[in-house]
């Protein structure tokens, strides 16, 4: 017997096992990549089944066993079938084991299964390989994403950063863009891909030799453009009052309290030089008289025309003002007469300027007398009309003159005038000058004032919306009120003037809205009412659920039942006869209304049917008689006569045309006659 380690005795079986080892390649590289994957489990026992062979049959054995994994990448992927034959180097360190226990254990193995695992991955290896192979898998998954190659990050920044010139331009040039795309864009769709997605920003992409004819033209436009919009925001405005005034409203800053006091000293400054301007023309006291008698006779209403806060009591002022008045016409008298003396002296200087000293202590206390009477400053500003009157008379008379020197009648009525005025024609026109120059500035102070708190107007407006006024209603008279508080604020009571000015802007619009807001006015003290009786009415609708009855309302204010229900029926606010009814239009809330001077269409068939009846009735009298009974009775016209009047027409006397109708009447009164009438009778009757 040969021994084990002999070659030639192991040749058969080396032949078999080469030869199961190639059927076992072919089965593997005819199954699915699925199937092929599964043998690698069973790799545990290839540690020991490759490391004990002899020299020389592990190296015949190892052989075919490389060569399997080389044929399985037919249907296996790369990845997966070339690692393993990398990974069979360990495999061949196991050849220095003794070639007799290498024979023996391969007698006793199946030459199949030492082929199987000498490709497989070991156990402890695997997951490395696993990793590695779903690295790559995410690598190509990427990659297959993006299919795009304008979606790549890189792109993306230099389109963004495009767009940003492009802002800034307001154009871009094929320049810019070529220069920005990377060299790998060499493919003239996603060129053209590039190019739709900025066209699709609303950029123009222009030549770079047409750079400056463009800039000029868009020059150009957005100068027309900005023109046109100017234009529509003013039309805009003007289309909306409200809109512009409160633009307008809001280029006026707010005061502080020193500007405040400011204006309001530049108010009284004004006012006091427009009432020394005033009181220089002469003629001014018949104005002051004129409005003293006007009160006296109650022609002229006490708070429009005296200062209140000045006179401790109105009865203890109407009995002094007979005697002040009385005061005020001597003391112009004697200042009159002194002028005149001074007007027409030709003394020396120094007697004039006695004179003149005489005239200015006289004026002097009729000054003080018209401070006693206590006008508000807007009747001193009345005067100013008749200043005006007389400033255009001289004015005319100074231009006749020019015209005529030589009319001594024009030169005396001007000398008239000036003896009037207690000052010259020059001297008059100085003075009016004066006069104008003040008023400006205290009405310049005073819309300084008002503009400023406008604002304090809309903000109180805003409450009292939906009351039955507009908006602009409800500003405008606000407004009024703010100007009142203008004329009344007292800066050295040293409160803000928005303090004292918000309760005159209320009073001013609830006044308005109590006297304007409904179609019926109602008187203000009943409004109140009306107020007090709704809050009442809301209370209880909270407290019992329902609709209190006037009885609970009477008992929960403390008025008559009767006083309620009077004041429940003013409170309702009056209906339209135009409103429709109903959800269509075809019908109004006047169509169900009765006219009382419409004529009933029955009343006027029967009327008309009576006058028939009755024509036949009388067309049985005589002539004469139908006459006289017509006439009598204004059947004809409408108009009964006396019959005087148709004794005139008939030419007889009163008593025949008596006789006449009485004859008429006995004979309509006969039953075939009164029988065509009588039914018309029984229908008056009834």
């Amino acid at each position: 017997m040969s021994k084990s380690g002999d070659p030639s005795s192991s040749s058969p079986k080396k032949t078999s096992v080469s030869k199961k080892a190639s059927e076992t390649r072919e089965k593997v590289a005819a199954k699915p990549a699925a199937k092929a994957s599964k043998p690698a489990p069973k790799a545990a026992p290839a540690k020991k089944t490759a490391a004990k062979p002899s020299a020389p049959a592990a190296a015949k054995k190892a052989a075919p066993a490389a060569k399997s994994p080389a044929k399985a990448p037919k249907a296996v992927p790369a990845a997966s079938a070339a690692k393993p034959v990398e990974k069979k180097a360990p495999a061949k360190k196991a050849a220095p084991v003794p070639a007799k226990k290498a024979h023996a254990k391969a007698a006793e193995k199946k030459p199949a299964k030492p082929a199987k695992p000498a490709s497989k991955p070991s156990k402890n290896e695997t997951p490395k390989k696993l990793s590695e192979i779903l690295e790559e898998e995410r690598k190509k998954a990427a990659s297959r994403k993006i299919t795009n190659p304008i979606d790549a990050p890189e792109i993306q920044e230099k389109i963004r950063e495009l767009i940003k010139l492009a802002k800034e331009q307001g154009y871009l040039t094929f320049d810019d863009i070529n220069d920005s795309l990377p060299n790998d864009i060499v493919d003239q769709q996603d060129y053209e891909a590039i190019m739709d997605r900025l066209r699709s920003m609303a950029f123009d992409i222009i030549d770079a030799s047409d750079v400056d004819s463009y800039t000029d033209r868009t020059r150009i436009n957005t100068e027309e453009e900005d023109e046109e919009e100017k234009l529509e925001a003013k039309m805009d405005i003007l289309d909306d009052p409200v809109r512009m005034y409160l633009k307008q409203m809001g280029q006026v800053s707010l005061l502080t309290r020193e500007e405040e006091v400011a204006i309001s000293k530049r108010i009284e400054d004004a006012e006091q030089n427009v009432q020394r301007s005033v009181h220089r023309f002469g003629f001014i006291a018949n104005a002051y008289l004129d409005v003293a008698y006007r009160l006296l006779d109650n022609e002229e209403r006490f708070d429009r025309v005296i200062l209140d806060k000045k006179i401790d009591s109105r009865e203890r002022y109407m009995k002094g003002l007979a005697q002040l008045c009385a005061q005020i016409q001597q003391t112009h008298q004697d200042a009159s007469s002194a002028f005149r003396k001074l007007y027409r002296s030709k003394e020396a200087a120094k007697a004039v300027k006695a004179r003149q000293a005489e005239f200015d202590k006289i004026t002097g206390v009729l000054v003080k007398l018209f401070g006693r009477l206590y006008f508000k400053h807007k009747v001193i500003e009345d005067f100013c009309s008749v200043i005006d009157e007389a400033r255009d008379r001289v004015l005319r008379l100074q231009k006749k003159i020019e015209k005529d020197p030589g009319n001594k009648e024009l030169k005396e009525h001007l000398a008239e005038l000036e003896l009037r005025m207690w000052m010259t024609a020059d001297e008059m026109g100085e003075a009016y000058q004066e006069l104008r120059k003040w008023l400006r500035e205290a009405r310049k102070a005073k819309d300084e004032m008002v503009e400023a708190n406008l604002r304090l107007v809309i903000s109180i407006a805003k409450k009292y919306t939906n009351r039955g006024l507009s908006f602009l209603d409800l500003i405008q008279e606000g407004n009024m009120g703010l100007m009142k508080a203008v004329e009344k604020f007292e800066y050295r009571r040293g409160y803000k003037f928005s303090t004292y000015a918000t309760w005159w802007i209320r009073q001013a619009i609830t006044r308005s809205i109590a006297d304007q807001a409904r179609t019926i006015r109602i008187p203000v003290h009943m409004i109140e009412t009306i107020n007090k009786l709704m809050r009442v009415q809301k209370q209880l609708v909270q407290e019992y659920g329902r609709e209190p009855t006037p009885e609970e309302i009477a008992e929960e204010i403390h008025l008559p039942v009767e006083r309620v229900r009077s004041v429940l029926k003013m409170a309702q606010q009056p209906i339209s006869l135009q409103a429709p009814v109903g959800d269509s239009d075809d019908t109004s809330f006047g169509d169900f209304i009765e006219d009382k001077a419409a004529e009933n269409p029955m009343e006027e068939a029967s009327f008309s049917f009576l006058k028939e009846k009755i024509k036949d009735v009388l067309d049985t009298l005589t002539d004469r008689e139908r006459e006289v009974i017509e006439q009598r009775f204004g059947l004809r016209d409408g108009s009964p006569r006396t019959l005087e009047e148709v004794g005139r027409q008939f030419s007889v006397t009163r008593e025949r045309i008596r006789q006449i109708e009485a004859k008429a009447l006995r004979k309509l009164r006969h039953p075939t006659r009164i029988s065509k009438i009588k039914g018309f009778l029984e229908m008056t009757e009834s």
